[in-house]
């Protein structure tokens, strides 16, 4: 699950300039850019705080002894 949490931050921090960047002017690339990162911070610790607490416990490997 913390290979998870990294990848999704590095994904958003690469995705979301790229998308914002696209098009119109520099004003208007960093306001997306600053809104797009706002709420995924927002969604994001919403996802920390009420669904990572919900999710089970990984499941411990069998090593085969006892």
């Amino acid at each position: 699950m913390q290979k998870t949490l990294i990848i999704s931050i590095l994904a958003a921090t690469m995705i979301i300039p790229l998308v914002s960047a696209r098009g119109g002017s520099v004003k208007a690339a960093v306001r997306r850019s600053v809104i797009a990162t706002v709420t995924f911070c927002v969604l994001y610790w919403v996802g920390l705080v009420f669904i990572y607490p919900m999710l089970p416990p990984p499941a411990k490997p069998n090593s085969g002894q006892r």
